[in-house]
């Protein structure tokens, strides 16, 4: 499968974009499903706390707290599930793909696309970006290992 049918895609233009990935090589076939488990399922306990203490620094801003992540699916097919959600101040949305790319060796990534409705929508993301982007890039390598197991 290309880029181009991926369906992240129809979810752009974003005001923010960023993408990790990691190679699979001479492992079984990493279902998309299992990856999403692995990451957002089975994540570590601090992950938890985190979210946890982000639900409680902004509830006095009005945001949503965290739904488990299985609430934030919003369309899958074999080899891309997209999370998603709006508030009255940002939009984002991620895509968790896992596509095969040459024999034997598998491509599997994480996407975010934020979309600020207001300015507190981007103040809010520029005060976790940090946390974000440690965060992400962890849990995929980490699935990525727990894969290789």
């Amino acid at each position: 499968m290309k880029q181009k049918d991926s369906l992240i895609i129809k979810y752009l233009p974003a005001d923010y974009k960023d993408c990790f990935w990691e190679k699979l090589t001479n492992k079984p076939n990493v279902s998309v499903k299992e990856l999403f488990d692995l990451m957002f399922i089975q994540h570590p306990k601090w992950v938890s706390w985190l979210l946890k203490l982000r639900d409680f620094i902004v509830k006095p801003l009005n945001l949503k707290a965290s739904k488990s992540f299985k609430e934030l699916i919003i369309e899958q097919n074999s080899h891309e599930i997209i999370l998603g959600t709006k508030d009255k101040h940002l939009t984002f949305y991620v895509s968790i793909s896992c596509f095969a790319s040459k024999r034997n060796e598998q491509i599997a990534s994480i996407t975010t696309l934020v979309k600020y409705n207001n300015i507190l929508g981007k103040v809010y993301f520029l005060a976790i970006w940090i946390f974000h982007k440690f965060i992400v890039h962890r849990l995929l390598k980490r699935a990525i290992r727990k894969c290789a197991k």
